[in-house]
């Protein structure tokens, strides 16, 4: 018995993937602040992204804490911070016929969680960063110097 393989054409394949992140409970809306058309406006949507990974690596987080880019002190330098939303269930959608700008969209609930002291200053003094010999190519004398002048930089959790 012969069989024979086809394969499926995803014509959706290279397009992204909208996800809305929003109040779970319908009467919870905040107030955003932005331009001139959004000023003072109260929605139930938080956040939207697009998701441009492959397919199979698109996913939304149930627990998934919500973030917002910050720049600090004017700097040009910006800082991902924590918010109070937290992700606590999902819907996706899928497009019918020949309208789709999307692959899918993907409706995100989210609950209001207040941050703790604790998860705030780990979210806020853990850069990640490790500064090590390697990251001088190995030059001795300039790791040195690095750490005679950055020892004034660390913070209370040691990080810099």
């Amino acid at each position: 018995m012969t069989t024979d393989t086809h394969e499926i054409y995803d014509y959706l394949a290279d397009r992204e993937t909208l996800i809305i992140y929003m109040t779970k409970d319908e009467g919870k809306s905040v107030t955003i602040d932005g331009d001139l058309l959004t000023t003072g406006r109260c929605t139930r949507i938080l956040q939207d992204s697009y998701d441009f990974r492959p397919v199979h690596k698109r996913q939304v987080k149930i627990g998934e804490r919500l973030t917002v880019s910050a720049s600090i002190g004017g700097k040009s330098a910006s800082r991902t911070i924590p918010t109070d939303w937290i992700v606590t269930s999902a819907e996706a959608y899928e497009p019918k016929g020949d309208i789709p700008g999307f692959r899918e969209i993907v409706i995100a609930y989210c609950e209001e969680v207040p941050l703790s002291l604790e998860e705030f200053r780990k979210a806020i003094y853990d850069s990640g960063v490790t500064v090590s010999l390697d990251s001088f190519g190995g030059d001795e004398q300039a790791y040195q110097k690095y750490l005679e002048t950055s020892k004034g930089l660390a913070n209370v959790n040691g990080n810099l």
